[in-house]
């Protein structure tokens, strides 16, 4: 594998251009009493990394200060506004472009910012055509349904790629969301931690499971950007 970090300035000038680089996005974010606020970068750490691994794509670093939306007034939500985001996007595609790399393939832990990054690329367009990229979350992008925040499912997939977790202090909260859609989810339901589902059921061998699936599902997609 090719992990950007890893490797000299000269090794990097030497790598074929052609192949796509992985850049994982996650976000400093509160996940409840029962989770730290790694979750988001360590799920979009540990699936860029296996299907950097899988495909021989070159693995970049993690951009850990995403964007920070509903959840950024929780205690220890530590993140960017969207303009910012986007401008941090942008900056880091200008330098891999400029440097030839042209198949940008993000893989986020933290949902929104999948939409600030994809608002992102028509700025780069604008510039570069050419440029071909693309940002995927490893849920609802992998077929994997059912997945909210600090619940069941998220519970599950963080203590499986290996997140600590505190279970003793977990508790089940269901947030109670209006039609409309809302700027802080702490305004809402400021005793929630950010839960909404039942993470005291979680199982870490469906997690596993979980896993298995969206590495599955994210290395196929990658081994499209060889072709």
């Amino acid at each position: 594998m090719k992990e950007w970090l890893k490797l000299t300035s000269e090794e990097i000038g030497k790598l074929d251009r052609a192949i796509p680089v992985i850049v994982p996005l996650g976000l400093v974010e509160a996940h409840g009493p029962h989770l730290p606020t790694s979750v988001d970068i360590d799920t979009a750490n540990y699936f860029s990394r296996k299907v950097a691994e899988n495909t021989g794509a070159i693995l970049a670093p993690c951009v850990n200060y995403g964007f920070a939306d509903e959840m950024r007034d929780y205690p220890g939500t530590l993140g960017v506004t969207v303009e910012t985001f986007m401008a941090i996007v942008q900056d880091l595609i200008q330098r891999f472009y400029k440097t030839g790399f042209k198949k940008i393939v993000f893989i986020t832990g933290h949902g929104a910012n999948k939409t600030a990054c994809e608002l992102a690329f028509f700025k780069i367009w604008e510039a570069h055509p050419d440029f071909k990229g693309v940002c995927w979350n490893w849920w609802s992008d992998c077929g994997i349904t059912g997945i909210h925040h600090a619940d069941k499912g998220e519970t599950e997939v963080a203590m499986a790629v290996g997140t600590p977790s505190k279970m003793e202090a977990v508790r089940d909260f269901e947030v109670n969301k209006p039609w409309y859609k809302i700027a802080s989810r702490y305004e809402l339901d400021p005793d929630s931690g950010g839960i909404n589902g039942k993470p005291s059921l979680a199982d870490i061998e469906n997690g596993n499971k979980i896993c298995d699936k969206a590495v599955e599902a994210l290395t196929e997609k990658v081994r499209q950007a060889f072709k």
